[in-house]
């Protein structure tokens, strides 16, 4: 097995130089014309100064050039830092500058940053020559760094190498049995780690080829499905909602499409079963893991077959280990509900000095071994198979000359899994009429991604607190309820 992605861009074009590799609907390459178009870009961003063990900042949206980068930053030994398409430039300057960015290259790019169509420019300009192997810079450093909610409102990254990459998503390929002639949709963002590693990586691995979609539609998507010819369909539940809606009855996405794979906190089979009947995929899986996890601790190949009490029931990735404790951290009976703890190779960020993570999961463990997750124990939300920290969307908002106080709370939500309503106090002197939703929402928006802008604003005249002064979300919750309870029966 290749140590590095760089070596897995080497054997799929030495290997498989015929088959489709990547498309995003205006071009298609195969696996052999990729890579000379890698190295042209590879070629460009060494000019630009980037060396073995420098990080590259990437932000655009899923397309063939997004892969293009991705490649030529591994054949320079460098490290990719991918930032998500909707994040806006004071977020991409701040991220860069953390993570000590070499360069940055951007669809949109601001002074001193590299423009994609620039960088991907000389690959774009015709037949690219050049040896189907050749030497490759050894890494001086992780193959990628990907940005995650942080618990202290701001956000963190976390360091995936090279090695660890390729053993864990080439287990998971055989645990899904992802194969070479399989076409995966790649409607999940590639900078997200769904997107990277459970895409791109596993692209890489199994010579599978990447349908990307640049922006995504709802109302198009389910034609997108029947047109693009993919055989696998991966997001978080909220796509299965999406195309159930989109498919009249009995008109299907077609018979070429056998699974979708997705991952969530929890997933309900329930929910998701129905929903995939109806379109007529015959087989759900489901993953579990954390960007600090390197995304994947365990798997569920098929949710349909193997569920318990209404929760997928998924067993381990090897080499990998969970315990599940109690509030205490008393390790717990099987069958137990606890908080989950996990340890292994892909766990990048430990908790502890043994190795473990606290993933501020609960769940419990089948005897066995198979574990269940059944909800989060801490205040991160999950919208659309994102995560979002309240706290980092508060520092947000409280920024606006009309909030006093704020916190940000999550309302179940069948399609996204949770809707976000900030419960605003306003500042003394603000009657109703002062309260400017949409602006205190749009200077949000300046600053936060798309999915940690909530949907509305809901005015308190004080929030809750414990009698340590610490904020009840558990009260500012129930208040919420209370509030949308009354404002229905009003309507």
């Amino acid at each position: 097995m290749p140590a590095t992605l760089a070596e897995l861009w080497l054997d799929r074009a030495r290997t498989h130089p015929d088959d489709p590799a990547v498309d995003d609907g205006r071009g298609r390459l195969t696996w052999g014309e990729l890579l000379p178009r890698v190295r042209a870009v590879g070629a460009a961003l060494e000019e630009a100064g980037v060396g073995p063990g420098d990080v590259v900042v990437l932000q655009a949206t899923n397309t063939v050039e997004w892969v293009l980068v991705a490649g030529g930053v591994h054949l320079l030994g460098a490290t990719l830092a991918p930032l998500g398409a909707e994040e806006p430039v004071v977020a991409r300057r701040e991220y860069a500058g953390r993570v000590g960015a070499r360069v940055v290259v951007a669809e949109v790019p601001v002074e001193r940053e590299l423009a994609l169509a620039e960088v991907c420019g000389r690959a774009a300009a015709g037949p690219v020559a050049g040896p189907v192997a050749g030497p490759v810079a050894g890494p001086a450093g992780p193959a990628v760094l990907l940005a995650t909610s942080g618990t202290a409102g701001h956000r963190s990254t976390v360091a995936m190498d090279h090695d660890v990459l390729v053993r864990l998503y080439a287990d998971v390929a055989v645990m899904l049995d992802v194969t070479r002639s399989d076409r995966l949709l790649g409607v999940v963002p590639l900078a997200h780690s769904f997107g990277f590693n459970g895409l791109l990586v596993l692209a890489l691995l199994t010579g599978a080829s990447l349908r990307l979609v640049p922006h995504r539609d709802r109302d198009a998507l389910a034609g997108l499905v029947r047109d693009s010819g993919a055989t696998i369909v991966a997001g978080p539940p909220t796509l299965l909602h999406d195309l159930a809606a989109g498919v009249p009855d009995g008109a299907g996405l077609g018979p070429q499409v056998r699974l979708f794979m997705t991952g969530a906190t929890e997933v309900r089979p329930d929910v998701l079963l129905p929903m995939a009947a109806r379109v007529g995929i015959p087989r759900v899986s489901s993953g579990y893991g954390l960007t600090q996890t390197c995304g994947t601790v365990a798997i569920c190949p098929d949710i349909g077959r193997l569920a318990a009490d209404g929760h997928a029931r998924m067993t381990l990735v090897p080499g990998v280990e969970v315990l599940v404790v109690d509030a205490a951290g008393t390790p717990v009976a099987p069958g137990a509900r606890g908080r989950v703890l996990t340890r292994g190779y892909q766990v990048a960020v430990p908790t502890d000095a043994e190795g473990w993570l606290a993933t501020g999961d609960e769940g419990h463990v089948h005897p066995d071994g198979t574990l269940c997750v059944t909800g989060r124990v801490d205040d991160q939300l999950v919208v659309s198979g994102f995560n979002v920290d309240p706290a980092r969307v508060e520092q947000a908002l409280i920024r606006s000359r009309y909030v006093d106080q704020v916190a940000v709370v999550g309302v179940p939500d069948p399609r996204r899994g949770h809707r976000l309503v900030a419960v605003a106090v306003p500042c003394d002197g603000a009657d109703a009429d002062g309260r400017n939703d949409a602006e205190v929402l749009a200077q949000a928006r300046a600053v936060l991604a798309g999915y940690e802008v909530p949907d509305t604003v809901v005015w308190m005249d004080a929030l809750p607190h414990t009698t340590t002064g610490k904020l009840s979300r558990a009260a500012v919750r129930g208040l919420l309820a209370a509030r949308l309870e009354e404002h229905d029966q009003e309507d």
